[in-house]
């Protein structure tokens, strides 16, 4: 009776290890569903706060068309002395239209900076003949090697003055002096070297301040605008008005006003 008791125990216990061995090896291919959620939970929760993190990048805005370029015409009708002057009936002569056709705003711009350097010799030259009209002359000597006082210079018209009596040496220290100018106009701008401005296109006028006693200093955009247009003006009228003392000079009765003079 007790050995049949121990079997019948024995195979119980047997049963209830072959259970728990079949319940443990079936949860074995049991699919997990807890941890790809939680995993995934913090995939986003990552990718969340590194798009939070990450800089907003502004797309720039497209640049704006561009201006389309004045002709050179349009360019001429915007320089000052010109249209809207009354001396020229609030108009730009035809002559003028013609030489803006010739090239480009950028000519335009040679051409005033050309015009105002002869408007600047000619109101010196101009009034060079006003004092030689009426006899203002430096003391001393011009040229003591060749014996040519400025004195002597009276006795004849500006123009043979110029060309018979003052001495090939004084013509070249005339020329040379000028040339210095003219070099530093042509390489400089705002009184800084900036190479060869023809051949970059830069000349223009003004390209460089010679307002060495300082008479534009303080002055409004207004009054430099004012000044520019007087110098322009009083230039225009002296290259004019040298030419008429020349031409009186050279060719008797050709200006009535001066045949007294000469």
């Amino acid at each position: 009776l007790l050995s049949s008791r121990l079997l019948t125990l024995a195979l119980a216990n047997m049963k209830l290890i072959v259970l728990s061995l079949a319940l443990v090896g079936a949860s074995a291919f049991t699919p997990a569903t807890v941890r790809p959620l939680r995993v995934r939970s913090i995939v986003r929760a990552e990718e969340e706060a590194a798009a939070e993190e990450a800089p907003v990048v502004e797309e720039e805005a497209p640049a704006p068309a561009p201006a389309p370029a004045m002709t050179s015409r349009e360019y001429l009708e915007t320089m000052y002395g010109g249209l809207g002057e009354p001396e020229t009936g609030g108009k730009i002569p035809p002559m003028a239209y013609w030489c803006a056709d010739l090239g480009t705003p950028g000519t335009m711009d040679f051409m005033r900076a050309a015009e105002l350097k002869h408007a600047r010799i000619a109101m010196i030259g101009f009034m060079g003949w006003v004092a030689n009209l009426q006899n203002v002359h430096f003391p001393g000597m011009l040229s003591p090697s060749t014996g040519v006082s400025f004195e002597s210079l009276e006795a004849v018209n500006g123009v043979d003055a110029f060309f018979t009596m003052i001495p090939a040496a004084g013509l070249g220290q005339i020329f040379g002096f000028c040339a210095v100018f003219e070099w530093y106009e042509m390489t400089h701008k705002d009184g800084k070297w900036n190479g060869n401005n023809a051949l970059k296109g830069e000349i223009v006028p003004n390209i460089n301040k010679w307002d060495i006693l300082g008479f534009t200093e303080g002055k409004t955009e207004d009054d430099l605008k004012r000044v520019k247009l007087q110098e322009l003006k009083n230039g225009r009228m002296a290259m004019i008005g040298t030419l008429g003392c020349v031409a009186a000079a050279t060719i008797p009765g050709s200006v009535p006003f001066l045949t007294s003079s000469f």
